[in-house]
């Protein structure tokens, strides 16, 4: 949905620095060195790395945005475990959608992705053609009318 919602707005982001562990900023999203550097402390399990990624995060944006990236992380982290665990398999326009970004993040080769079922081109392309258009026009509807921070 990040991707869809910058290209909505004309914007366009390299996300395979998501991939690279020395990646420390990625062109086109603001802040991304803190929202970074969070998301790796958040990752791993230095308890210090985290108390300072918060506080890096507070005073380069804001403690509000601190207080809410690290919801948007812990919820994010709370859902993949559940779907996960239980194996619950994304939708079908979900996995078209993503499916370019889960190859280039890599996320194919988890151990978890055999739960994803695999589509057939004719439905991958019905989908492409009748769902995806329409799903996207509602990302941009809806970017159009929030404000941009």
């Amino acid at each position: 949905m990040l991707r869809e919602g910058i290209e909505a707005i004309g914007e366009s982001i390299d996300l395979d620095g998501l991939t690279d562990p020395n990646c420390t900023k990625i062109e086109g999203i603001p802040n991304s060195e803190a929202l970074l550097k969070l998301a790796n402390a958040f990752m791993g399990t230095d308890a210090d790395a985290l108390a300072d990624a918060r506080i890096y995060l507070a005073k380069d944006m804001s403690p509000e945005a601190m207080v809410d990236a690290v919801a948007v992380a812990s919820n994010f982290q709370r859902m993949v475990r559940i779907a996960d665990s239980t194996g619950i398999p994304s939708d079908d326009a979900m996995l078209v959608m993503s499916e370019d970004l889960c190859e280039t993040l890599g996320i194919n080769d988890y151990v978890s992705a055999a739960n994803s079922k695999k589509l057939s081109w004719f439905k991958k392309l019905i989908l492409k053609v009748v769902a995806l258009p329409q799903v996207k026009k509602v990302i941009k509807e809806r970017t159009a009318k929030e404000p941009v921070s």
